[in-house]
C-alpha cells in the first residue's frame, strides 16, 4: 500500500500505520503499548493514538467511543491484557463489546466509590485527631499530684502516730 494505511477486510476499517510519538507529563504514565495514560485526556485522543498500532472498528468509534479510554485507564489490567483486548476487539460482537464496556464502567464506578469512602473516612479520622499533648503542662500536673500525695502521706503518718500514742496512753 502506498497510502501508509492498513486495511482489515473483514471489518472494512482502515488504520494508519505510524509510530506513536507521545510526551509524558507529570500526571501521565506510558505503558508498554506507548499510549500516554492521562485521566484528563478525551476518549477520541486515545483512539487516535491507538490507531497507529491497532484496528479500531467503526462500531467502537460510533457506539463506544470511551471503550479504548476505559481499557487504558483501568487499574485491573496489565500491558499484556490491554494488548489482548485491543487485538481481539475487531472480531468481537456488539453484545460482547457492550458487556465488556459494562464491566469496565462498573469497575471504574466501584473504584471511585471506594476512593470516595476512603477519603471521607480519612477526613473523619483527621478531624477527630486528638489534640497534641502539652508536655510541660503534663509534667507540672504530675509534679502537683506528687506533692499532694506526699502531703497526704505526711498527714496520714501524723494521724497514725497520734492514734498509736493515744493507744499507748490507755
Amino acid at each position: 500500500m502506498t497510502d501508509n494505511t492498513q486495511t482489515n477486510s473483514s471489518t472494512s476499517v482502515t488504520a494508519p500505520v505510524a509510530a506513536i510519538t507521545t510526551t509524558t507529563a507529570t500526571t501521565a504514565a506510558v505503558p508498554a503499548g506507548g499510549v500516554v495514560v492521562d485521566k484528563n485526556k478525551p476518549a477520541d485522543q486515545y483512539i487516535k493514538e491507538v490507531e497507529a498500532k491497532y484496528i479500531i472498528p467503526n462500531l467502537i468509534r460510533e457506539k463506544f467511543p470511551d471503550l479504548v479510554k476505559l481499557i487504558y485507564e483501568t487499574e485491573s489490567m496489565n500491558a499484556e491484557e490491554r494488548e489482548y483486548w485491543m487485538q481481539i476487539m475487531p472480531i468481537m460482537t456488539e453484545d460482547q463489546i457492550t458487556k465488556f464496556r459494562e464491566i469496565l464502567v462498573n469497575e471504574k464506578t466501584e473504584l471511585a466509590k471506594l476512593d470516595q469512602d476512603y477519603q471521607s473516612e480519612m477526613a473523619k479520622l483527621n478531624k477527630n485527631k486528638p489534640q497534641e499533648i502539652d508536655e510541660q503542662a503534663l509534667k507540672s500536673k504530675i509534679t502537683e499530684i506528687k506533692k499532694a500525695e506526699a502531703t497526704e502521706e505526711k498527714t496520714e503518718k501524723q494521724d497514725e502516730d497520734n492514734l498509736l500514742s493515744q493507744l499507748d496512753n490507755l
